[in-house]
C-alpha cells in the first residue's frame, strides 16, 4: 500500500530515523534529492511521508517506520478534513475489525476499500445489536485517505495487539490536547469500582459524564452489568463504544446516550445500584439559571460557580435509595464557602461515607490534589454513620506519589473502615469522624486539617539524630570553604572589555532568551510534547535543583534542554545571579524566566563568565536600565562586560569563582538542613502530648 498524503515535520522525520532534528536540517542542505516540502510554513515545513521513507531507505538504510508512529501520522494526516477524534474513531474501527479476525491481511494484499467496508459494516452491526446505532457516525474519511488508514492499521495489527495499539493512540491524543479529556488512569478507575461495592453480578452501573468510558470499562472488568453511560460529546461516546468492543462489553447490556446530563438527564429505570463519575470541573455555563428549580437539588440549589455540587446531586438522583456513588472531585468542592449549605444538608441526610484526598498529579492531566467522594443515596429512617476522612498525599512535599502504593493504601483504609466504621484512626493519614463533629460553621470537609497529628515515635528520634549529624558535617565542610583573598595584586592598567552581545555576534557564546510559556503545541508545527523537569529562575536564585515538572516542547531545535556547563541567569531577581549548570541540571528544560548562555569553551570559560555576572560592578551594568518590579530587577545579560583575557587566564580566575560558588552552595545546604532540624526539634517537643479529637 502507498503512504502518500501523510505529512510529517522535521521532528517526526528525526524520530523515524532515530537522529537529532539538526541532522534532518543538514540532510536538507547537503542532499539535493531530499524531498521538497509539501505543506506547512518556511519555518516549519511538512514533508510527504512516502517520499521521506523512500529517501531514508535509499540513503540511510533506515528500518521500517515504527507502527505506532505510522498509525499516529495516518490519524494526524486527516486533521484538515475532520476532527482528530473522528479520524481516531475510524482507525479504531479498522483495528477492531482486525482484532476480531486474528489473521489480518498483509499490507501488500489488503484491499483498502474492501477492508474499510468490512470494518464499517461489522462495527455498525455490533452497534445495532447493542442498540447504539446513533453512534455510527456520518463523517467518513475521503477515499484518497483510505489506503493510508488501512496500511497503518494493518501494520499495527501485525506488530502488536490491535487493542493496545488503539489505547496508545488515545494516549497520544491526550498528549496533543489534554484539556477536557475524561481519561483516568485505569488503576484509579478500578479503585473507584471497588469503593462502590462488591464486584460481579447484576446491578446497573451509571456514569453521566462517561467521556471515553474508562469507568464503565472498569466496571465491566469487575463483572458488573448492565452499564449505562451518558456524555454530551458524541465523538467521546463513540470512542467509548469502540473501547467496549475491544473489551467484549458491547453484549453486556451497554447503553450510551449523547446529551448533556445536567440539562437532559437520562435516568436508568429503577435507579442505578452504582454511580461512578469524573465530571467536568468548574464549569460556569452549566445551566444554573434554567435549572434553578430542578427537583434534583434536594440539598439546595447549587450557585452558578458550584457546578461540582450540581453534578454530585445529579449522581445521587441517578442512584436508587441505598445505592453507592463514587466521584472524582476537585478539592475546592469540599471547602468553598459557597457550597457549605449543600454540604451541611448532605451530612445531615447521611449522604457522605468517605472523602479521600489523592496526591497531586495522580489523575492524568490534573496537577491539583483531587479527591474521591464515596457517597450513598440516603434511605428513609437510616441514621447518618461516621465519615472516613483520609489523606494519601506524602507528608514530605518533595516525595513522589507512587500510584500502586496510593491505591493499596486506600484499599486498606477502606476495608478497615468497613470492618470498624467508628474505630479508624491512623494519625496523619485517616480517621473516622462523627457527622456532628463535621457540622461546624465552615463545613470544610478537607481531610488533612481534621486528622490527628502523628505522635512522636522512636523513628522520629532516629531521624532527629541523623539530621543533627548532617548539620554538624555541613558546618565542618563550610569551615573549609570560607573564601580567602586573592594572592595577586590588582592590575594597575585598565583591561579591555567586551560585551556578551559582541561575543554572541562573534560566535563565542549563544544567548537564549526566556521563552514564553505555551499550554499546547503549536498547531502549525504539530511538535511533540513531553513531561519533563523544568528549572526556573527562582530555582537558580535560591540555589536549588530543578523543582518543577510540566509539559514542554520536546523538539531540541526549538527548545534545547540544559547542558552541563551552560550559564543559567534569572531574568528577574533582586540581585543578578548566575549558576554554571552541573550534571544534575543537565537534561532539564529552562523555564520562562531563565536566560541560558552557552559558551565556546575554547574562547570563554563558563565559570569566568558566571563570576562576573554576580560581581557588584557588572550587576549595575546589566541591570542599570532595567525596570523595577516590586523590588526586583529585570536583567539583560547581553549588556554584561567581560575582560578580554586569554582562555588559560580565564580558567584560572574561573576556578577562584568556582570556589566561591561552592561556599555559596554549602551555605544554601546548611540553611536547608538547619531549618529542617529546627522544625523537627519543634515537632519532638510538641509531640510529647497525644492529641485528642478536634473540638467541634
Amino acid at each position: 500500500m502507498d503512504t502518500g498524503d501523510v505529512e510529517v515535520t522535521s521532528a517526526d522525520i528525526a524520530r523515524i530515523a532515530g537522529v537529532k532534528p539538526t541532522a534532518v536540517s543538514n540532510w536538507r542542505r547537503r542532499h539535493d534529492d531530499f524531498p521538497r516540502p509539501v505543506g506547512g510554513t518556511d519555518r516549519s515545513p511538512r514533508f510527504d511521508l512516502a517520499q521521506v521513507e523512500r529517501w531514508l531507505s535509499a540513503h540511510r538504510g533506515a528500518p521500517s517506520i515504527d507502527p505506532d508512529q505510522r498509525l499516529w501520522q495516518a490519524v494526524d494526516s486527516l486533521r484538515s478534513t475532520m476532527p482528530t477524534e473522528s479520524a481516531l474513531a475510524w482507525v479504531g474501527i479498522l483495528l477492531l475489525h482486525l482484532h476480531r479476525h486474528h489473521s489480518p491481511p498483509t499490507a501488500e494484499t489488503a484491499d483498502p476499500a474492501v477492508l474499510f467496508d468490512a470494518a464499517r459494516t461489522g462495527f455498525a452491526e455490533s452497534l445495532a445489536a447493542a442498540g447504539l446505532e446513533h453512534l455510527g457516525g456520518d463523517d467518513t474519511p475521503p477515499d484518497a485517505h483510505l489506503p493510508v488508514l488501512a496500511d497503518a492499521a494493518v501494520r499495527a495489527a501485525q506488530g502488536s495487539d490491535p487493542a493496545r495499539a488503539f489505547e496508545r493512540l488515545l494516549a497520544r491524543l491526550d498528549q496533543r490536547a489534554p484539556s477536557g479529556s475524561h481519561t483516568l488512569p485505569s488503576a484509579l478507575a478500578d479503585l473507584m469500582v471497588r469503593l462502590a461495592g462488591p464486584a460481579g453480578g447484576d446491578g446497573t452501573v451509571a456514569d453521566p459524564a462517561c467521556g471515553r468510558g474508562e469507568l464503565l470499562l472498569a466496571a465491566g472488568r469487575a463483572g458488573r452489568s448492565p452499564l449505562h453511560g451518558q456524555d454530551r460529546d458524541a465523538p467521546s461516546a463513540r470512542l467509548a463504544a469502540l473501547r467496549a468492543g475491544f473489551a467484549d462489553l458491547l453484549d453486556r447490556r451497554l447503553s450510551l446516550v449523547v446529551d448533556d446530563a445536567l440539562r437532559s438527564p437520562a435516568l436508568p429505570a429503577d435507579g442505578a445500584d452504582t454511580v461512578l463519575c469524573a465530571p467536568p470541573f468548574g464549569e460556569r455555563n452549566w445551566g444554573a439559571e434554567d435549572l434553578a428549580e430542578d427537583e434534583r437539588w434536594v440539598y439546595g440549589s447549587p450557585p452558578r460557580l458550584e457546578s461540582d455540587l450540581a453534578w454530585v446531586q445529579h449522581c445521587l438522583t441517578l442512584a436508587r435509595p441505598g445505592g453507592s456513588v463514587v466521584m472524582v472531585m476537585p478539592p475546592g468542592a469540599a471547602a468553598r464557602p459557597s457550597g457549605r449549605r449543600i454540604r451541611r444538608e448532605m451530612l445531615r441526610a447521611g449522604a457522605f461515607r468517605a472523602i479521600i484526598s489523592l496526591p497531586p498529579g495522580l489523575a492524568a492531566h490534573y496537577a491539583v490534589p483531587l479527591q474521591l467522594w464515596v457517597l450513598r443515596r440516603p434511605e428513609p429512617g437510616r441514621a447518618p454513620g461516621p465519615v472516613l476522612l483520609a489523606d494519601t498525599s506524602p507528608h514530605d512535599p518533595g516525595a513522589p506519589a507512587d500510584e500502586a502504593s496510593v491505591v493499596a493504601l486506600v484499599d486498606r483504609l477502606w476495608q478497615g473502615f468497613l470492618d470498624d466504621p467508628a474505630g479508624t484512626v491512623k494519625p496523619g493519614v485517616a480517621r473516622s469522624v462523627d457527622v456532628v463533629d463535621l457540622l461546624d460553621e465552615d463545613v470544610d470537609l478537607t481531610p488533612r486539617p481534621r486528622l490527628p497529628v502523628p505522635r512522636t515515635a522512636a523513628v522520629d528520634l532516629e531521624s532527629f539524630a541523623r539530621d543533627r549529624r548532617r548539620v554538624e558535617s555541613a558546618l565542618r565542610t563550610l569551615r573549609t570553604l570560607v573564601p580567602q583573598p586573592p594572592e595577586e595584586e590588582p592590575r594597575a592598567e585598565p583591561t579591555r572589555v567586551v560585551t556578551l552581545a559582541e561575543l554572541a555576534k562573534a560566535g563565542s557564546v549563544t544567548i537564549r532568551r526566556p521563552a514564553a510559556r505555551r499550554a499546547d503545541s503549536d498547531p502549525r508545527t504539530g511538535g511533540p510534547r513531553i513531561t519533563a523537569r523544568v528549572i526556573s529562575g527562582e530555582d537558580v536564585a535560591r540555589g536549588r535543583a530543578a523543582s518543577g515538572s510540566e509539559e514542554v516542547d520536546a523538539d531540541p531545535m526549538r527548545n534545547p534542554p540544559v547542558q552541563e556547563g551552560d550559564v543559567l541567569i534569572p531574568a528577574v531577581t533582586a540581585r543578578p545571579v548566575a549558576r554554571v549548570a552541573t550534571e544534575a541540571d543537565a537534561g532539564a528544560y529552562p523555564g520562562p524566566g531563565l536566560y541560558v548562555v552557552r559558551t565556546n569553551p575554547g574562547a570563554v570559560d563558563p565559570w569566568f563568565l558566571a563570576g562576573f555576572v554576580t560581581s557588584t560592578a557588572e550587576s549595575r551594568t546589566i541591570a542599570r536600565v532595567s525596570s523595577s518590579m516590586r523590588g526586583s530587577l529585570r536583567v539583560d545579560p547581553a549588556r554584561m562586560r567581560l575582560p578580554v583575557l586569554p582562555v588559560e587566564e580565564q580558567r584560572r580566575h574561573g576556578e577562584m569563582f568556582r570556589q566561591v560558588a561552592r561556599f555559596r552552595d554549602a551555605l544554601h545546604e546548611l540553611d536547608a538542613l538547619g531549618q529542617g532540624l529546627a522544625a523537627r526539634s519543634v515537632d519532638l517537643i510538641a509531640g510529647r502530648w497525644a492529641p485528642g479529637p478536634p473540638t467541634p
